[in-house]
């Protein structure tokens, strides 16, 4: 009888701590699912400043710039209205506008190509890891870090043709002294593209240089033991390897390209005349001068909706030259 009573308050016992265990397992799970929340959230609160700021600064002003291209609003204020797509059509069939347009693009072609061509030629020598290599790397940094405007304000008095030093050593060549090379279209198109050139030419270099330090040294190896020439090697070894690398530097110094202001505006103005009115010195006269709102945002947006089209595009060629398969 003892025996048999023992057990059973032991097995009331050991019933009450496993039913008081369940318990205590049942409002586990919702505790743990509740510090996990908290500890999603947590990021969020930490992050909501900055993209509060990034949404003020870019968000707000696109769709700002979207609202006022359908509309003939005046930065001088006045009660504008809607005008559909007036705006688009006229800057569309306005030929001042595609003057500027045509102009942009032969500027882009121009400099890009140049700054490949020399930024591959650059890379080429300096890719060997010595130590007049890496002097030189760091020194060409020197033009990419000088801001545009900067460089542009010193460019021009270089090109003053009263006290200009261009003007005096081309003076002392024999070449014509004191010339305004600003005031002719042909040669300040040459100083335009000279200034671009040299600021961001290192910028093609060194991603240029980062993709030939990249390449492993065994297909040029295994082209030497079979007698290829160097020419050879770099047609079929070096070129095929560095296409990624290439479509990467176009892409990205073509977007800038695209976006070049304040070489045009600080150097030329857009003059002589019109023969150097880029696009975006067309958007800043429309806007900021005639002050006609609209317009200027229906000119941005068409300019938004071809680089649109063209990145993907590029990106899209990136991709396929960047798949080992394909290549």
């Amino acid at each position: 009888m003892e025996t048999t009573a023992t057990p059973s308050r032991s097995v009331r016992k050991v019933g009450g701590v496993g039913s008081a265990r369940r318990q205590h397992s049942g409002a586990g799970p919702v505790s743990g699912r509740r510090r996990r929340d908290g500890a999603r959230v947590v990021p969020w609160i930490y992050l909501a400043p900055a993209m509060i700021v990034l949404l003020a600064l870019t968000v707000a002003p696109a769709v700002f710039i979207f609202y006022s291209a359908f509309r003939n609003d005046n930065i001088l204020g006045g009660v504008g209205r809607f005008v559909g797509f007036d705006n688009f059509v006229q800057a569309v069939t306005d030929s001042s506008n595609q003057h500027s347009f045509l102009v942009t693009i032969g500027f882009v072609v121009v400099v890009v190509i140049l700054e490949m061509v020399l930024g591959f030629a650059l890379a080429l020598p300096l890719a060997a890891q010595t130590p007049a290599n890496r002097v030189g790397a760091a020194l060409m940094l020197l033009p990419f870090a000088v801001t545009p405007a900067v460089a542009a304000m010193i460019f021009k008095q270089l090109l003053n043709p009263n006290y200009g030093w261009v003007g005096y050593y081309l003076g002392e060549l024999g070449i014509a002294k004191g010339a305004d090379l600003l005031g002719n279209p042909t040669t300040a198109w040459m100083m335009l593209v000279i200034l671009d050139v040299w600021q961001w030419t290192p910028f093609i270099t060194l991603i240029l240089m980062a993709g030939l330090q990249a390449q492993p040294i065994e297909p040029r190896e295994a082209a030497l033991v079979d007698g290829a020439t160097p020419w050879q090697m770099f047609r079929h070894i070096t070129l095929p390897a560095m296409a990624p690398f290439i479509a990467i530097a176009a892409v990205l110094r073509t977007i800038q390209a695209f976006k070049t202001f304040d070489p045009f505006k600080i150097l030329t103005g857009g003059g002589p005349g019109e023969s150097t009115e880029i696009i975006n010195l067309g958007i800043f006269r429309v806007g900021l001068q005639s002050f006609n709102i609209g317009l200027a945002c229906a000119m941005g947006v068409l300019f938004l909706i071809v680089l649109s089209l063209f990145v993907p595009v590029m990106l899209r060629l990136i991709g396929r030259r960047a798949d080992p398969e394909e290549m």
